[in-house]
């Protein structure tokens, strides 16, 4: 809601029997001019700015990503957020999906419906990529429904805010998740140094054997184009649905894009620290089409293959 209210300047608009004192009349021009400073109140004035800046500059360590069609909402938003948080907007998930893969935040808040990409389907590809899987994300509806509710937390989402929504308790619920950020990081890099991580993740003994062996066949197969799921299955000893619903349980990630991540991973490392073309590098983690390396590449990275050999070597070998 907005409300308006306009006063007129000056008194040409007053009977004169309306002024109080005729020779007093103050006019447009006489109110715009500010009375000077005292030494003493710019003195006061400056201290104020500085502990004013140091403050801001304490508070604004962690960056939020807002993403919201709606000017009014967006503008909202971050007026009430900028004071704690350095802020970020985006318009759309499309343009939030690839300021996060640039420049990853430390928290998205995100309207559902969006033009080019809702934020349903930028909340489900954030939680897929394990490069930023663990920013956490609130979503913003005025949806109310269960049903609706049920939907947005299906694609990751950590928290689900209906709109109106109470302003005190969005910033509590963004303060908690923050401050639990590193107990929301439980993920695989993809990386074939596991052994750290699967500590971290506190799993059962049975789990860690079975990491262990799902993560020795794919690194002896990740040039072998036909590594699926099937043989990843056969190989450790168990049904398809078994490893899909452990791999599920334990990385958050389904079967076949946990082999996906690992084969991008291993590009990534080949091409920062070896001296391999781009299709040396794709032919080396399992790729046979260039083209669907490189698209597979961009959309996990954030930048193409060569763009990446480019920024973590200094230059681009050749195809």
């Amino acid at each position: 809601s907005r409300f308006v209210i306009r006063i007129p300047l000056g008194s040409a608009h007053l009977r004169t029997d309306e002024l109080e004192d005729v020779e007093a009349i103050i006019t447009p021009h006489a109110m715009l001019v500010k009375p000077e400073k005292t030494d003493l109140e710019g003195a006061f004035e400056e201290e104020e700015d500085e502990e004013s800046k140091k403050a801001a500059k304490a508070k604004n360590r962690m960056r939020i990503l807002i993403v919201e069609d709606e000017e009014e909402i967006l503008s909202y938003l971050k007026e009430e957020l900028e004071g704690d948080y350095r802020i970020m907007t985006r318009k759309n998930g499309r343009e939030a999906y690839d300021a996060i893969l640039a420049d990853t935040p430390d928290l998205v808040i995100s309207d559902i419906m969006m033009p080019e990409m809702d934020g349903l389907s930028l909340c489900r590809k954030i939680k897929q990529n394990t490069n930023v899987n663990h920013v956490p994300v609130i979503l913003l509806t005025a949806k109310s429904k269960p049903e609706d509710t049920m939907e947005g937390m299906a694609t990751g989402a950590d928290a689900y805010m209906v709109k109106p929504f109470n302003t005190e308790l969005l910033k509590s619920t963004i303060a908690n998740l923050i401050a639990n950020r590193k107990l929301l990081k439980s993920k695989f890099s993809g990386a074939q140094q596991q052994e750290d991580k699967v500590q971290k993740l506190s799993m059962k003994s049975a789990d860690e054997i079975l990491m262990s062996k799902i993560m020795k066949v794919i690194n002896e197969n990740l040039s072998n184009p036909d590594l699926n799921v099937e043989m990843l299955a056969a190989n450790v000893g168990l049904s398809r649905v078994h490893v899909h619903r452990k791999l599920k349980e334990l990385t958050n990630l389904s079967a076949r894009d946990f082999i996906k991540n690992i084969r991008l991973q291993q590009a990534a490392a080949l091409l920062k620290e070896k001296k391999l073309t781009v299709s040396e590098v794709a032919y080396a983690t399992g790729y046979t089409n260039l083209s669907h390396f490189s698209s597979s590449f961009k959309e996990v990275h954030g930048m193409s293959p060569k763009e990446y050999m480019l920024a973590h070597q200094g230059g681009v070998n050749e195809e």
